[in-house]
C-alpha cells in the first residue's frame, strides 16, 4: 500500500512539472502562461490568437494583467480586439396624420415621413400602456393610397408588471417609403399611440462563442413561471447573450435576466421576449435575448412568464459572449508565450492600436493556437509580506493588545497602591 501511495505522489509531481515553466526574473509573478503554437512561415507579420474561456478561470477581470513576452523575455506590444456586437441605430420621427379607431376591429395610425426621409427596416410604436401584448400590420406608401403590406402579423409587447420592456419594434423586409400605416389588432378599444418611429440598424456580423456554465432548474415560489440558474466556471467570464432552444411549437414569453455573486441576492440584467409561432407556411422565431455585457458575478437566473400556459418543453439554456483576441507582430523564428495570473498587474497601454490595421474591416491576420496553460514553476508571489501572511499580522495585533492590556492592568495597580499609601 505505502509503495502504491509512493507511486501516485511521483505521478502527480511529475504531471505537475509537465505542466509547468520557469519565466525570466521579471515575469515570475505571473502565475500562469499558455505558448503560443508557431505555424508561421518564417516571416515578420502581424498574427492573431484567440484566448479560450478557460484563461478568465485564472486572469484578472478583462484579463487586464494579460502580457505577451518572447523567448528572450522581452515584452511583446498587442492589441485586444473585441469586435463589438452593438448596433448603431438611425431612428426618424414621423408625422402622425392618422390615429383611429375602426370598432371591433383595430386601431389604425398613418405617420408622414416626409420627402426627404430616411432609409429604414424597422419601426417602433411608442404607447404608454404599461402592460400589453397585440398583433400590428405594416404596410407603406408612396402616395398615401395605394399600400403594400410589408409584414402582415408581428407581435408587439410590455411586461412592466414583470419588469419586462419586451419589445415595441417591428422589422420588416421591402423599400422603405414616404408613409407607413400600422394597424394594431385590438378589438377590445383604441390602442394608445403617443407616436412612430421608423429606425435603421447596422451591427457588425459578430460570431459568438458559447460560454462554459452549469445551468440547472431552478425552484420558484411563483407557479407560473419557469426558472433557470446558470452557475459559471468564473466570475470574470463576460456574458452577453442567452440563447434558449425548446420543442414546444408555438408560444409567446416574456423573459427576465439577473445576476448575483453569491446566489442570494439578484440584480437586474436585461429582459425581452422569445417567440416560435407559424405564418404564411413558415416558421417565425426569436429565441435569444441580448443584454449589455458584464463581469464579476457568479450566477445568472433566467425567468420564463407562462402566466396561464403550460411550460416550455424540453427547454435548453445556453450562454455566449464576443470572443477576445489578441493581435501582435510576430518576428520569424521567434516563440512566443501568454501570461497572466497577477492580482497586482494593471491593463497595459502600448502604441500598437493606433497603426496597426484591427476592427471588422481589418486584413486576415495569421491565426496562431494557444497551448495548455501551465503553471508557473519558479512563481514569485507579487503580494506583500502581511497580504501572504495574514496570520503573522494578526498574531502581532494580538500580542500589542496583550502589552498594552498588561501596560493598563499595571498602572492601574500602581495607581492604586499610590492612593493606599497616600
Amino acid at each position: 500500500m505505502q509503495r502504491i501511495l509512493i507511486s501516485l505522489l511521483a505521478c502527480g509531481v511529475l504531471g505537475l512539472w509537465a505542466n509547468s515553466a520557469d519565466l525570466p526574473e521579471k515575469w515570475r509573478s505571473w502565475h500562469y502562461s499558455r505558448p503560443v503554437v508557431n505555424q508561421s512561415s518564417g516571416i515578420d507579420s502581424p498574427v492573431e490568437v484567440q484566448l479560450p474561456w478557460a484563461m478568465f478561470d485564472h486572469c484578472k477581470p478583462g484579463c487586464a494583467d494579460l502580457r505577451i513576452v518572447d523567448s528572450l523575455g522581452r515584452e511583446v506590444p498587442f492589441e485586444m480586439e473585441r469586435y463589438s456586437a452593438e448596433q448603431n441605430v438611425q431612428s426618424q420621427q414621423a408625422r402622425i396624420v392618422e390615429n383611429s379607431f375602426v370598432t371591433d376591429h383595430y386601431t389604425q395610425i398613418i405617420g408622414d415621413l416626409g420627402e426627404a426621409h430616411a432609409v429604414y427596416d424597422r419601426v417602433k410604436v411608442e404607447t404608454d400602456r404599461p402592460n400589453f401584448i397585440v398583433w400590428a400590420e405594416v404596410a407603406l406608401s408612396d402616395d398615401a393610397r395605394t399600400w403594400r403590406v410589408v409584414e402582415p402579423r408581428a407581435p408587439i409587447a410590455r411586461f412592466r408588471s414583470r419588469n419586462v420592456d419586451g419589445t415595441q419594434t417591428i422589422p420588416f423586409q421591402g423599400l422603405s417609403s414616404r408613409y407607413l400605416r400600422i394597424r394594431i389588432a385590438d378589438p377590445s378599444g383604441k390602442f394608445p399611440v403617443s407616436g412612430i418611429s421608423v429606425l435603421h440598424q447596422e451591427a457588425p456580423e459578430v460570431q459568438l462563442s458559447q460560454v462554459p456554465a452549469t445551468v440547472d432548474i431552478d425552484k420558484s415560489a411563483d407557479i407560473s413561471t419557469s426558472t433557470w440558474r446558470a452557475t459559471l466556471h468564473s466570475p470574470n467570464q463576460p456574458v452577453s447573450e442567452i440563447q434558449v432552444t425548446t420543442d414546444s411549437t408555438e408560444f409567446y414569453r416574456a423573459v427576465r435576466l439577473s445576476s448575483s455573486e453569491g446566489g442570494r441576492e439578484w440584480s437586474f440584467r436585461g429582459s425581452g421576449v422569445i417567440y416560435r409561432y407559424h405564418q404564411g407556411g413558415k416558421t417565425r422565431e426569436l429565441l435569444r435575448i441580448e443584454f449589455p455585457e458584464y463581469g464579476a458575478n457568479r450566477f445568472l437566473r433566467l425567468e420564463v412568464f407562462n402566466a396561464d400556459d403550460q411550460p416550455l418543453t424540453n427547454v435548453t439554456i445556453s450562454l455566449s459572449a464576443v470572443p477576445r483576441n489578441l493581435v501582435f507582430k510576430s518576428t520569424a523564428d521567434r516563440q512566443y508565450r501568454l501570461i497572466y495570473g497577477n492580482e497586482k498587474a494593471q491593463r497595459a497601454q502600448y502604441d500598437l492600436a493606433h497603426f496597426l490595421d484591427s476592427g471588422p474591416a481589418k486584413p486576415v491576420y495569421l491565426r496562431l493556437p494557444l497551448g495548455a496553460e501551465e503553471a508557473t514553476k519558479n512563481y514569485r508571489d507579487p503580494r506583500p509580506f502581511t497580504e501572504r501572511h495574514p496570520q503573522v499580522l494578526w498574531g502581532a495585533l494580538a500580542v500589542a493588545i496583550l502589552l498594552i492590556g498588561m501596560t493598563a492592568i499595571k498602572t492601574l495597580r500602581g495607581a492604586g497602591t499610590n492612593s493606599a499609601q497616600s
